[in-house]
């Protein structure tokens, strides 16, 4: 918890920005709002265990549940076999194989694109909040919001054998190049309300796993800025 917060003071104070509220006067002029999609770097995905070894069993089993849990055809599920194995096989003689590239594998080719869920999950609140009109961007909306997603990913709580999705997220609101609002919101392992957790294996094999628990973790994160937003 304490990197992450370590992380955002100092993305913060190389970008020289800070937390700040929506004027009376902006809100009035807000009526149409467009959501752009946040962006989650592979480079920014950080996953902490107490088992980082986990990784050397995993290589075969992957591929194929993987493949089977998105529904993959015979031969596509065959082939994802055969990375498996050969995947594996590049583990025991000293290869790279890890939970991390594990997970971000069951990303790929389940096509599940956080940054989407992210956008879609906001917009939805944003709509049920009656806050603003969300419209498609491109559309001339008053007003545009953007993200910057400092880290994001699993980590254990204490000594924890299942992990606990993670996201840090500057959201900022802008008519035209001008911010009219600006804050940021970390969800760590140990934030209020994060008790969804699965083992490392989960993540890497199971799609839907893996989607739910990311998108608890951005409930959590759009909950805090709605709360602000709201003010």
């Amino acid at each position: 918890m304490k990197i992450l917060f370590s992380a955002f003071c100092t993305l913060f104070l190389l970008s020289g920005c800070a937390t700040k509220d929506l004027s009376i006067e902006n809100r009035q002029k807000i009526k149409t709002l467009a959501v752009l999609p946040a962006s989650f770097p592979e480079q920014q995905f950080k996953y902490t265990s107490m088992d980082q070894a986990w990784g050397a069993g995993l290589g075969a089993g992957a591929g194929v549940a993987v493949g089977m849990a998105s529904g993959a055809s015979k031969v596509a599920t065959s082939a994802m076999a055969g990375a498996g194995v050969a995947m594996g096989a590049k583990v025991a003689d000293g290869g790279a194989l890890s939970p991390r590239q594990a997970i971000l594998l069951n990303l790929q080719r389940n096509q599940i694109d956080p940054g989407q869920l992210f956008k879609q999950q906001l917009e939805a609140r944003i709509t049920a909040e009656q806050l603003f009109k969300v419209v498609p961007e491109g559309s001339g909306a008053d007003a545009h919001m953007e993200f910057v997603i400092s880290e994001w990913g699993f980590a254990l709580k204490n000594y924890s054998s299942e992990l606990y999705p993670t996201v840090g997220v500057v959201a900022t609101m802008k008519r035209g190049d001008v911010a009219v609002w600006r804050n940021f919101e970390t969800i760590t392992a140990f934030s209020d309300g994060n008790t969804l957790a699965y083992t490392p294996q989960q993540y890497a094999t199971d799609p839907e796993v893996l989607r739910g628990a990311l998108q608890h973790a951005f409930e959590l994160a759009i909950e805090k800025l709605m709360t602000d937003l709201k003010q």
